[in-house]
């Protein structure tokens, strides 16, 4: 049997990028073919999304965002986490299923399994650039500028990318063996849709609670994401390097199990 290890991944990662290329693109055209309004769904659903939240908790809960108290300002703040949240989200409820839906993949053993975990990756990275592109459009039209701090945005996006990259591998790996972690996922990622401070900020949360909610891997990039769109903060650059390293200590641990995993796919499908 083949041994695969992680530098040998990494480097079929580089060698077959236009390959990764390809199935992102495959992935994103397969989700809207045959459908009536196609890829205007990657604008209508975050809308439609953001419209009812926004309509519940700030219509009827008469949600605030702290001193600043208009609703617009409630709603920019709003879809700036949920921007952040579903693109965790959907990377994570999308990857116990990754290798099982792909057994043709897993058949071949030329093909570099380790591009699999990054397709649902490429494909919500690409959905959140047109979410993103939505809300500057919003900030034009509520607050007339974008601050210049949103040059930092995929700087404090990366981070959490990179923990999306170990996430997926290892939960990748554990879906060819676990068939039920794919419910199991689903539940906590609902659950860390009202866990997470995508409705409120983190300095209404009690200080008793508050260490709680920073170990949250969602609490971090959508608090900076808020300082450096919306707000015209500086990220903490202390808080965002200390994140950075975990975020690439998970990457690697989940590209090494993914690895250690992979002979065992073909055996178990």
């Amino acid at each position: 049997m083949q041994k695969f290890d992680i530098q040998s991944g990494l480097k079929a990662i580089w060698h077959q990028r236009q390959l990764l290329r390809s199935l992102v693109i495959r992935d994103i055209q397969s989700r809207y073919k045959g459908t009536f309004f196609g890829v205007l769904w990657l604008v209508i659903y975050p809308l439609l999304t953001l419209a009812v939240y926004s309509f519940v908790f700030g219509g009827v809960f008469k949600s605030r965002w702290m001193n600043q108290g208009g609703m617009a300002d409630f709603v920019v703040m709003l879809f700036c986490g949920l921007i952040v949240y579903n693109l965790f989200a959907e990377v994570v409820n999308r990857s116990p299923g990754t290798i099982t839906g792909n057994q043709n993949f897993v058949k071949k053993v030329v093909f570099p399994l380790e591009l699999l975990p990054l397709v649902s990756l490429g494909t919500a990275l690409f959905n959140t650039a047109i979410s993103l592109s939505i809300l500057c459009l919003l900030l034009l039209i509520t607050r007339h500028s974008i601050p210049g701090t949103a040059i930092f945005a995929p700087l404090v996006l990366a981070p959490l990318l990179l923990t999306l990259v170990g996430l997926a591998s290892i939960l990748s790996a554990l879906g060819v063996f676990f068939r039920d972690l794919s419910q199991i996922v689903g539940i906590v990622t609902t659950m860390l849709l009202f866990l997470s401070p995508v409705f409120f900020p983190v300095s209404s949360v009690p200080e008793s609670a508050r260490l709680l909610l920073h170990l949250n891997p969602l609490t971090y990039p959508i608090e900076e994401m808020r300082h450096v769109l919306i707000s015209g903060i500086f990220p903490d650059w202390g808080r965002l390097a200390a994140y950075f390293l975990a975020s690439v200590l998970l990457a690697w641990f989940g590209f090494w199990a993914f690895q250690r995993s992979r002979p065992a796919f073909a055996d178990v499908l």
